[in-house]
């Protein structure tokens, strides 16, 4: 088991993290803030988690029923509550809903919660008062946009074996956009500096191993992600995001394979949960610090 002292050397504390902006106790109700918007956020993830592998878009247009086509009410997509009174079943046709809605409003409720628990510990390890576990919520926040990113990014992964730049670019933007906000110029260069690093070393590899083996064995939308998780993290982490990553993403295989009760060198493996999970965890080590 880590004790405080190792971990802090395993994933440092976040540059700059001194200067960023403080609450006192007074505002902790505003912790609240992010579990009220979770359901309605992880309802607009449902819509790009469905509608992204369809190539649909998702800025225009209302909901709608898939299946009558028949567009819904204000009261019809209340996240959670609406699902529950209709019993998964459309007003109109009474069709079955897709419960993927329910499941991804539920899982981002989890964000803040994962986030909240990890202070929760810090403090624990640390010797602070519980009281303090979330005394910078302007951070509190920012995790919990970076942890609503790598949901929606993991579960497109899973469906259709893509990360969309259409998410990537902009919650890789939205990290670099946070150390100017949060730490000043000085933390920048930390952020910049783990983007560029996360790109070259997983694009490396991804060329290396097209040239040995002849065809694609780490996709462009990963070499992306590693960046973003730069850009959140900064350049020291990123050893422990890779070695936790690969070793999450080797017991993924080794359950599908198992599962399957096939063994292919060929086999295809989403590796993007596996690495979102793994930036997800390094960041809230450093802001539970």
């Amino acid at each position: 088991m880590w004790t405080a002292q190792a971990q802090s050397c395993c994933i440092p504390r976040l540059p700059g993290r001194e200067q960023s902006f403080t609450v006192g106790r007074a505002m902790t109700p505003f912790v609240l803030i992010p579990f009220f918007l979770a359901p309605f956020i992880g309802s607009f993830l449902g819509v790009l988690i469905r509608r992204i592998p369809r190539d649909e878009t998702f800025v225009s247009g209302r909901s709608y029923c898939e299946s009558c086509h028949t567009h819904l009410s204000a009261f019809e997509m209340v996240p959670i509550f609406s699902y529950l009174v209709q019993k998964g079943r459309c007003r109109h046709c009474g069709a079955s809903i897709d419960p993927l809605h329910l499941k991804v409003e539920l899982a981002a409720l989890l964000i803040p919660a994962c986030a909240v628990l990890s202070r929760l510990i810090g403090c624990q390890l640390h010797g602070v008062p519980y009281d303090d576990a979330v005394s910078d919520l302007p951070v509190f926040f920012a995790d919990c946009v970076l942890g609503w990113g790598l949901l929606v990014l993991s579960w497109i992964d899973l469906i259709c074996l893509r990360l969309p730049d259409t998410i990537t670019l902009p919650l890789l933007l939205t990290g670099l956009l946070e150390s100017v906000v949060l730490e000043g110029w000085d933390g920048v260069y930390d952020r910049v500096m783990g983007c560029a690093a996360g790109w070259i070393l997983f694009a490396s590899v991804a060329w290396g191993y097209r040239r040995l083996r002849k065809r694609t064995g780490l996709g462009g939308g990963d070499v992306k992600l590693l960046a973003l998780g730069g850009a959140w993290v900064g350049i020291a982490p990123l050893p422990s995001v890779v070695l936790l990553s690969s070793v999450l993403g080797i017991m993924t295989a080794a359950t599908t394979i198992f599962r399957t009760g096939r063994f292919s060198m060929t086999l295809v493996v989403p590796f993007g949960p596996c690495l979102a999970g793994a930036i997800w965890i390094a960041r809230l080590t450093l802001t539970a610090e």
